[in-house]
């Protein structure tokens, strides 16, 4: 690969598609500390993927023709695999609630990643010059680089139950004023 090819934003998006799916293989197996960190894992990449989409991606798409329907669509599933990501997190992994939300989650997400490559990856690789698509690419990696990666030590258990603020929320909102400002000072 050279260095602009892995930075085009149409390569980093499948890189992360399919760094999602190998964390999806792990969320519903094993033993319920394993299945508990992969979900961790997994809600940190999505989240910051997601947030990288929406401040990146979906704006280069709502230039184009037929862009908006696309992006539209692709947001209401984020959304919901978002609220899916939140509700696994208050519930403890050895659970049925568990197993049921995670099997809902790995579903939802392997509809939206393949929604993502069939509809909006042929959007930017048509559309969009490469050169284009390198700066998008970069601004992606930036974005995703301001959330910072939720590590939790093993054993560390999450409380289950009612949140006062949601950290999956409170992440989002928080990475999408930091993109903001960053866009605005640039």
């Amino acid at each position: 690969m050279t260095m602009g090819t892995d930075r085009d934003i149409v390569t980093l998006l499948r890189t992360d598609h399919d760094d999602i799916r190998t964390l999806l293989a792990h969320v519903g197996r094993g033993d319920p500390d394993g299945r508990w960190e992969a979900s961790h894992r997994l809600r940190g990449l999505v989240i910051r993927h997601e947030v990288a989409e929406e401040l990146v991606v979906y704006p280069a798409l709502l230039a184009q023709p037929g862009g908006a329907a696309v992006a539209d669509s692709r947001l209401a599933d984020q959304e919901r695999i978002e609220e899916q990501l939140i509700a696994l997190d208050r519930t403890g992994a050895s659970t049925r609630e568990f197993t049921a939300g995670s099997t809902r989650l790995v579903l939802d997400l392997l509809s939206h990643l393949d929604k993502e490559e069939s509809q909006v990856l042929p959007l930017l690789a048509t559309r969009i010059g490469a050169r284009r698509r390198t700066v998008l690419g970069q601004r992606f990696l930036e974005v995703k680089d301001l959330a910072p990666l939720r590590r939790v030590a093993p054993g560390v258990r999450v409380p289950t139950g009612p949140t006062i603020v949601d950290g999956t929320s409170a992440v989002a909102i928080w990475l999408r004023d930091c993109a903001a400002a960053r866009a605005l000072a640039s």
